[in-house]
């Protein structure tokens, strides 16, 4: 009996938009469609969020008797879905729960695992862009769309237990993970939603699964900060050329003659040959990546995400992030650095310690006028101690902190193409002697 295969469809979708892709899966797959489940789930409720989901979603598995046990179900997710089954998976299948995932092959087509730059716009681009004419105003699901707003703590907060946790879920042995994304925008009306390294709605980097953590700690010597980075890694990724976020799981609309071959191995592959599956998408994106080149709308971009803290815990919302060369005649650096190579910024609403930078890696590697050899990172942050006098961050000249240098190859390794980057950054606090004193009597 072939294992059951689940299909779960993203924000502000329905099952119906999958059955084509259901019946071609059928055949390709040579299994019964009674053992194929279309998923259903509210996404447009304001106050539903992603935890309620995961809590409905593991009820209605038990009701529909689908089967617990490690390895004995396939899952195929689009958008939203990505999110979705990470925080169930996490919930219920973990080293906390005691129990290992029940899922063998994971297809995550376009998954928003890091976000969407669509997630914070209003309803009114919502409704008309994405649903066209003739909606009459909606909820949006606000609480979803926060969990899928770039650089959200939810995100990184799931990355860190998840990917970075007791023991990642991901790999041979365990679940085998295929992220797959297309590299082009909508076309019409929608094309309002375009952005550059995006299929329309989710960015190429922020669907990658292949996450980097790195942290910057200014905390014990602000002068010579340290410096440490993990790898996740595990899953295999694939930018699909010429599909966008809705034609990837339409098998009609499909722009890419491999698309679904790529899916139907995904739902194959073996631990033996798992890494070298790996090997062959990466090979593929970066052909992929290559021939766009010349192309500013597919060039390699990474999402690189900032979280800024103190040494108390807190988190700071008003800071700089500087990207300098150490060098004056070298200046032309730092302005095209900030001028073409950081492509945008956006500071997440909930929590601005929290922000995505996407980068062009493509213009900074390939583009520039002139080589260079070391990149400096820092930062400036208020509240600033010696304007305020009482407390705050000692960080406004190069004589109070320090910088990350990164050079050689190791400035490669900090901005590679289509993935994401969590840096967290930890600065000290100081606190003047006016803030607390005692006073003695005379005499003692």
């Amino acid at each position: 009996m072939p294992r059951p295969l689940v299909i779960i469809h993203g924000w502000s979708d329905t099952s119906k938009s999958f059955q084509d892709l259901e019946d071609v899966l059928s055949e390709r797959l040579g299994i019964p469609p009674t053992v194929i489940r279309l998923v259903d789930y509210v996404s447009l409720v304001d106050d539903v969020t992603l935890a309620d989901i995961s809590e409905a979603m593991n009820a209605a598995w038990r009701d529909k008797k689908l089967p617990r046990t490690t390895r004995s179900v396939d899952v195929i997710v689009h958008s939203t879905g990505g999110l979705v089954i990470r925080e169930w998976q996490h919930r219920y299948f973990s080293v906390e729960t005691g129990q290992q995932s029940p899922i063998h092959h994971l297809v995550m087509l376009a998954p928003a695992n890091f976000g969407s730059p669509l997630a914070h716009k209003g309803r009114s681009f919502v409704g008309r862009v994405l649903k066209g004419w003739g909606q009459k105003p909606l909820q949006t699901g606000r609480e979803i769309l926060r969990s899928l707003e770039l650089a959200s703590p939810y995100q990184w907060g799931l990355a860190m237990k998840e990917r970075f946790g007791a023991a990642d879920p991901y790999g041979p042995g365990k679940v085998l993970c295929t992220v797959m994304i297309g590299n082009r925008g909508y076309s019409g009306i929608q094309a309002a939603a375009n952005e550059p390294g995006s299929d329309g709605t989710v960015r190429v980097s922020s669907a990658n699964m292949n996450v980097t953590y790195i942290q910057a700690d200014y905390s014990k010597d602000p002068k010579a900060p340290t410096y440490s980075r993990k790898e996740a890694e595990n899953t295999a990724f694939l930018v699909l050329d010429g599909e966008n976020h809705s034609t990837i799981f339409s098998p009609k609309e499909m722009a890419n003659a491999g698309t679904l071959d790529y899916i139907v191995r995904a739902l194959q592959v073996t631990d033996a040959h798992f890494d070298s599956w790996c090997a062959e998408l990466a090979q593929a994106s970066e052909a992929t990546r290559e021939a766009g080149e010349g192309d500013t709308y597919t060039h390699g971009f990474q999402n690189t995400v900032f979280r800024v803290r103190d040494d108390h815990g807190a988190h700071i919302d008003d800071y700089f992030l500087e990207f300098y060369v150490d060098d004056k005649d070298k200046s032309w650096i730092e302005e095209r650095f900030h001028r073409d190579a950081i492509r945008t910024v956006h500071t997440n609403r909930d929590d601005s310690a929290y922000r995505s930078v996407l980068v062009d890696t493509n213009v900074l590697f390939n583009s520039l006028d002139k080589p260079f050899e070391k990149l400096q990172i820092s930062l400036s942050a208020q509240p600033d101690f010696s304007s305020n006098q009482y407390v705050g961050y000692e960080t406004f000249t190069d004589k109070d902190i320090g910088s990350i240098q990164l050079a050689g190859q190791e400035l490669r390794e900090f901005f590679e193409p289509d993935r994401t980057v969590l840096c967290d950054v930890v600065i000290k606090r100081k606190q003047s002697s006016k803030v607390f004193g005692l006073k003695m009597r005379k005499g003692q």
